[in-house]
């Protein structure tokens, strides 16, 4: 704190200092006429008084009557020659038109009298320069005190900023910064806190992400090897190229796995960039449907679009797509006969709703659906368990519009998966 006090204080001093002698500078070399003007006039009636009481009387007697009133005057008085005064062409037009000289850095005045050769000289007297380093002194006083009691909230509330911020990076990531509200710098804690809370959620997700893959890719990896050592077993040319069937199929979910992965970790840590289009709302939906009809009509599930009430929306065509047929997927994975799908706009955005007749999702599970490989089923088979990734990318996806996704229950009995995304700004 001491080193911050001394700078401030050393800069605000030396800035103070300039600006005094920046406004003297002005006034004495840039503004002369102004300043001269003014103490002319200051002085003007004094100086009028003084040689109304000198020119009656004779030039002998004048320095006697000038002695006997230079008691009750603050100025120092005294009669000079004019002639050796060296007189500018302009002071002597001045003095004849019964006005003051100034000279002396506006410290001394010659009046003219009676157009003779005597002049009146009028100094004031001389500043007490004590009186002015006491004073400056006492203004640096003022100036510290008045900093310091500016600098030490600001110092306290930067050194609580300094403190999170090293217990943040000795791995304690729940400290937060907490600042009273008349704080000048608590926009700056809030900014902290909002990147501690997202540096620890994406480290969270990170570790939970980092062991979900290793338990998920150990399935796969331990069924390949099991079909290998079969493999080198299995003479029968029948049972082998089953084998090496089910061995691609394996090869397969760990690609779909990788590419999924891949596109969660790219939306969790918001490495791409969203770039909307406008586009026909009902030939992309259609082109959606499309793309898993065929999925459908194996699982035997009618799917089919309900309603589409929207003729244009803004969306990120390609996230959007795959977020949707996550949706689908999962419906037809889990109905019983049909899926419909529909797409309307509401107050503040779009929705697409996707409904289905199966055994729907419980209360207490409904949250932990969005989750990374989290599963309600204990299924660990291609066909009906997935990877677990599927809803968490549609509900990135949904926050990266400005929305959400959210399941209850449909009129079937099933699920109802609604994802909403706000209006593009």
């Amino acid at each position: 704190m001491l080193r911050l006090y001394l700078r401030l204080y050393l800069i605000l001093a030396l800035g103070l200092a300039g600006a005094i002698w920046l406004v003297n500078y002005t006034f004495d070399e840039l503004l002369p006429e102004a300043n001269e003007t003014y103490n002319r006039e200051a002085l003007r009636g004094p100086a009028y008084g003084l040689v109304e009481q000198l020119r009656p009387l004779p030039v002998t007697q004048r320095q006697a009557r000038l002695a006997e009133l230079q008691p009750y005057y603050g100025l120092r008085l005294q009669l000079v020659l004019k002639d050796a005064q060296a007189l500018t062409a302009r002071e002597q037009a001045l003095l004849a038109e019964g006005r003051l000289v100034v000279r002396g850095d506006f410290m001394e005045f010659l009046a003219d009298i009676d157009g003779g050769p005597q002049l009146l000289e009028i100094k004031l007297p001389e500043e007490p320069k004590w009186l002015y380093m006491w004073a400056y002194g006492f203004l640096g006083v003022c100036l510290a005190v008045v900093l310091y009691f500016w600098v030490r909230p600001h110092w306290r509330d930067l050194e609580h900023i300094r403190l999170a911020a090293q217990r943040f990076g000795d791995n304690d990531l729940g400290s937060r910064i907490l600042l009273p509200r008349r704080s000048t710098v608590r926009e700056l804690a809030g900014h902290f806190n909002q990147m501690a809370e997202r540096i620890e959620s994406l480290i969270a997700n990170q570790r939970e992400l980092t062991n979900a893959v290793s338990h998920e890719l150990r399935t796969p990896i331990a069924r390949l090897s099991f079909e290998l050592d079969q493999l080198k077993q299995q003479a029968d040319p029948r049972q082998r190229g089953e084998l090496i069937a089910d061995m691609y199929a394996d090869l397969g979910e760990l690609e779909e796995m990788v590419s999924e992965l891949l596109t969660y970790a790219s939306l969790e840590r918001g490495a791409t960039q969203v770039t909307r289009e406008r586009i026909e709302a009902h030939s992309w939906l259609d082109s959606v449907i499309a793309s898993v009809a065929l999925e459908a009509e194996a699982a035997g599930v009618q799917l089919s679009l309900r309603v589409c009430e929207v003729d244009f929306i803004q969306i990120e065509p390609r996230f959007m797509a795959r977020a949707v047929i996550n949706l689908l997927r999962n419906a037809i994975r889990y109905a019983e006969r049909r899926v419909q799908v529909s797409l309307i706009a509401f107050g503040s955005g779009y929705e697409v709703r996707v409904c289905d007749d199966g055994p729907g999702v419980p209360e207490d599970g409904r949250a932990k659906i969005f989750q990374p490989f989290m599963r309600l089923d204990a299924s660990r088979d291609r066909r009906t368990g997935g990877f677990g990734l599927g809803l968490a990318l549609v509900q990135r996806v949904s926050q990266w519009h400005g929305g959400q996704v959210e399941v209850q229950d449909s009129e079937w009995g099933g699920a109802s998966f609604r994802m909403t995304w706000a209006y593009a700004e």
